[in-house]
């Protein structure tokens, strides 16, 4: 970084069973432009040649932790926060890609914006193989609001479109981590309990958003990620959320299109748990979900935009083969689409 001393960066790896993913990943991490890096391995008790890969690595900046035993995935990332250090630090994840210019990006705004308590970027979607399947971008409102964005700004944008804070691009100040976050909440909030973590730092700080696509994030069908789109059960997603509106002034916070907003998502998820419900052969349960399908709201909102659209149209096909008793043509178009939307 010219003209400025370059602080030291910590990235912690949280791996478990990576043995297929971890070389390129650590190829793209060791080879960033941004070169005063801590990079630490952190295994969760792997069974494969994850820690061999690693190190066989002939670069003095990385270190490997182990456990002797799986301390689970929200144990490993809490050792993540233990071990962070230097004035900077990040969780990235053991098979994603990072573009050689990301860290040197995130610690200039970081350095840029001294307010910041932590700042995100955008990504490209990859699938098992890498090849580009899509993208992950910021709101709109929120691109052309920046550099930095509050709670409120943030918590609103969500409710509109649900989480779109990718985890495995964030760079945090240490101490945010250190002292403001120290562990995750999994036993409160399961698979989001990401999400809670980025709202903690926002209640203190403020955040920003690089407009770049600085890394590439792997979606297969291994992930826990994947699975958790295939779960018939309401999405974590929503412990996180209903927990933040509980809390007092928030409720001050929003309007009665933020509401609205939060309503749609709810149903969006009724409907593709209903999907997942109707491959599972349990119409019953898909019918229950459907209940507000052509409220006032629903139409409002499939005119509102893409996403509500599209919602209103799959849950008028569910409602139409579960009257007609299309099950097994319902469940080859359904199983088609979800394998054109991957790819």
């Amino acid at each position: 970084m010219p003209d400025r001393i370059a602080p030291l960066v910590c990235i912690c790896i949280p791996t478990y069973n990576s043995e297929k993913t971890i070389k390129e990943t650590l190829n793209s991490i060791v080879q960033q432009s941004y070169r005063n890096l801590l990079i630490q391995i952190v295994d969760n008790n792997s069974t494969d040649r994850t820690v061999e890969l690693a190190e066989a690595f002939d670069d003095e900046r990385i270190v490997v932790h182990r456990h002797v035993a799986n301390v689970g995935a929200e144990g490993n990332f809490n050792r993540c926060i233990q071990l962070a250090k230097g004035q900077y630090s990040a969780i990235f994840h053991a098979d994603d890609i990072y573009e050689p210019e990301m860290v040197a990006k995130q610690v200039s705004f970081l350095q840029d914006n001294p307010s910041a308590g932590a700042v995100f970027t955008e990504a490209s979607l990859i699938n098992e193989k890498g090849k580009l399947i899509g993208k992950i971008c910021q709101p709109e409102e929120l691109r052309v609001a920046g550099p930095l964005h509050t709670f409120q700004s943030v918590f609103k944008a969500i409710l509109q479109h649900s989480n779109f804070l990718i985890c495995p691009s964030v760079m945090a100040r240490t101490e945010v981590y250190c002292q403001d976050i120290q562990t995750w909440r999994g036993e409160l909030f399961g698979s989001s309990a990401d999400l809670d973590v980025w709202l903690r730092m926002l209640l203190r700080h403020p955040c920003g958003i690089l407009a770049e696509s600085l890394m590439r994030y792997r979606f297969s069908d291994v992930q826990f990620s994947s699975k958790v789109r295939l779960q018939t059960g309401r999405s974590d997603f929503f412990r996180v959320v209903d927990h933040y509106l509980e809390q007092p002034g928030i409720q001050s916070m929003l309007s009665d299109q933020d509401r609205e907003n939060y309503v749609a998502l709810d149903r969006r998820d009724r409907v593709m748990r209903g999907v997942n419900l109707f491959l599972k052969d349990r119409p019953k349960e898909v019918h229950d979900l459907l209940y507000d399908l052509y409220s006032g709201d629903a139409l409002r909102s499939a005119f509102r935009n893409r996403r509500g659209l599209l919602t209103f149209l799959l849950g008028c096909f569910l409602a139409l083969v579960l009257r007609l008793h299309l099950h097994a043509s319902g469940k080859v178009i359904l199983n088609f689409l979800k394998r054109k939307a991957l790819k």
